[in-house]
């Protein structure tokens, strides 16, 4: 069976790591061959380790992730590429990949397209209601990564009873010993200035208005001087983010370290892990925090409380006060840190990459055999 990933890049995002850690593991499977395409490789920081397990990455020519002429390009690619499963994530990549399907009438694929958040402005908008109604329609399989995020979907373009069964959900999963098992950085290795009275929160996370450093940013103005904050990633609200450090007095005490191939790392290095997100699909980074036997502490809202309720904290969205009071806790507390760590670690084991992945196989299987 051949199988097309088709996303926007394979930059810093949660879809875009979730790609990179299950395409691998999915090549390795008997009578499996997966190959990703691109709409653009600006901002790709996946294709290299990738290339090097012998995936094959292709980027469409435009490299324009708004032009219409991707449906064009997108059809010559799966039709010269015979695929079985086109599976197509987020925007505008899911359009494209819907218009082009319409476009292919011989020894058509099928389409999968995963759905990635519970949230996205084009639902504030009426009229998109009638235009996703008929982009979704064109899918043979409609994966939702969370039980809120179908509960959104189905709720946003109202299929008709007779299609509801082709709308699914498969919970993301995590590599659980790239975390549990990984070795932590000395202090000094994250900066030359932290000693052993040094306490780390960390966000992981694109700068972006879902993630909401902003919170996380503020919560630290009502903490110690000892407690700093780091945060991984990158994305167009970070120099955003920087300022607003600095016009608090925290520019020594807030650490922007981009982009790294270490996470799992700079995870089992700090003291507590933060989500401060305003909307979110399912929330991969507070999993991955949880089996780096860390304290998670996440916003209550969809895509999180479930994953985080029974495994960590939950604090009331963009109250930063509420979040440096649950920081506070843990930090002073250790017989209630260590009881957090456990029930995380507890709770991560749900979500494992191996279940998420055997999920998607079956789906393939299921369409590519379905007569009806």
């Amino acid at each position: 069976m051949k199988v097309l990933q088709i996303i926007n890049n394979l930059g810093s995002g949660g879809a875009e790591k979730l790609i990179s850690d299950f395409v691998p593991v999915m090549n390795k499977s008997e009578n499996l061959n997966v190959d990703i395409l691109l709409l653009t490789d600006e901002g790709n920081i996946y294709s290299d380790q990738l290339n090097e397990m012998g995936i094959s990455i292709h980027t469409i020519s435009l490299r324009n992730l708004y032009s219409p002429l991707n449906i064009y390009h997108i059809r010559k690619y799966i039709v010269e590429g015979k695929y079985d499963i086109v599976h197509a994530h987020i925007f505008p990549t899911n359009y494209w990949v819907s218009l082009a399907s319409m476009t292919i009438l011989r020894n058509k694929p099928k389409f999968v397209l995963t759905e990635h958040s519970t949230y996205n402005k084009r639902r504030s908008i009426k009229y998109f209601r009638y235009i996703e109604k008929g982009i979704y329609s064109n899918y043979d399989k409609v994966i939702c990564i969370s039980e809120k995020t179908y509960e959104n979907l189905i709720e946003w373009i109202n299929p008709k009873t007779k299609f509801i069964e082709k709308y699914k959900v498969i919970q993301n999963g995590i590599n659980l010993s790239r975390y549990n098992d990984s070795t932590p950085l000395k202090m000094k290795e994250i900066n030359t200035l932290f000693d052993s009275n040094t306490k780390l929160v960390a966000m992981v996370g694109r700068f972006s208005a879902a993630k909401d450093q902003e919170t996380v940013i503020k919560a630290m103005t009502y903490l110690e001087d000892n407690v700093h904050l780091l945060l991984v990633g990158e994305g167009s609200l970070k120099n955003y983010n920087k300022e607003l450090s600095k016009s608090l007095g925290l520019k020594n005490r807030v650490h922007f370290l981009g982009y790294r191939n270490d996470v799992e790392r700079i995870l089992k290095t700090v003291d507590i892990i933060v989500m401060s997100s305003n909307w979110e699909g399912f929330g991969l980074a507070a999993v991955e925090g949880m089996a780096s036997k860390k304290p998670v502490i996440a916003t209550d809202i969809p895509g999180l409380r479930d994953i985080v309720n029974e495994g960590g904290l939950l604090f009331e969205r963009k109250n930063s006060k509420d979040l440096s009071r649950l920081i506070r806790v843990l930090i002073d507390n250790s017989e209630y840190y260590d009881e957090i760590c456990k029930s995380g670690l507890r709770k991560s084991k749900e979500y494992s990459l191996s279940n998420m992945i055997n999920k998607y196989i079956n789906i393939y299987n299921d369409i590519i055999n379905y007569i009806g």
